[in-house]
């Protein structure tokens, strides 16, 4: 009895204003380097996020039964971008009015290639040593600037920069073992 009560209670919850403001929105960063990595235009990765954050805003009332917000947040993102994708490879005209879809599958192809290297590159930095991992993750994925590493990770700024280094080397390394070519975008 004690367990159904708790569940019951547990899905009840209902995220907060406040909640919402300090689990949810501190993602922003994150999500919108996610979504700019699909998209590969500024506006268009703030808009996804935005709409991301009030997609999950509605949803407050169920996102208790999710184990990873974060995890749940980037899932909706990824979708948000395929569907904006999606939306504008069926509104893409010329002109003339006729449908120019080979802009827009250039530029869906592109998305979803861009997609395709991001999965891979964060495989192999899921497979780095943890301090590697948590440098390469910060800097590269997340933005932080290396003095805010450097703050949050009790490090030495050249110490952190030769982690840095080392760690992208591992990853071109890495790449280069499985015969990708990652071009910049």
């Amino acid at each position: 009895m004690t367990k159904f009560k708790a569940w019951f209670t547990a899905s009840q919850w209902i995220m907060t204003r406040k909640e919402f403001e300090t689990d949810i929105i501190p993602l922003s960063r994150t999500l919108y380097r996610y979504a700019f990595r699909f998209i590969s235009n500024k506006e268009e990765a703030e808009d996804t996020v935005q709409e991301v954050f009030l997609k999950l805003w509605k949803m407050r009332d169920k996102l208790s039964e999710y184990n990873s917000i974060q995890a749940f947040t980037m899932t909706v993102t990824r979708n948000q971008c395929l569907d904006s994708l999606r939306k504008k490879k069926m509104v893409f005209f010329d002109d003339t009015g006729k449908d120019d879809t080979r802009a827009s599958d250039m530029n869906l192809e592109k998305s979803m290639e861009n997609s395709e290297k991001f999965k891979i590159v964060s495989g192999i930095i899921d497979a780095l040593p943890e301090n590697y991992r948590t440098v390469i993750q910060l800097r590269d994925i997340e933005g932080y600037e290396y003095e805010e590493l450097a703050e949050k990770l009790n490090m030495d700024i050249s110490n952190l920069r030769v982690i840095l280094s080392r760690a992208r080397k591992m990853v071109r390394e890495e790449l280069k073992k499985k015969n990708y070519e990652l071009v910049s975008a």
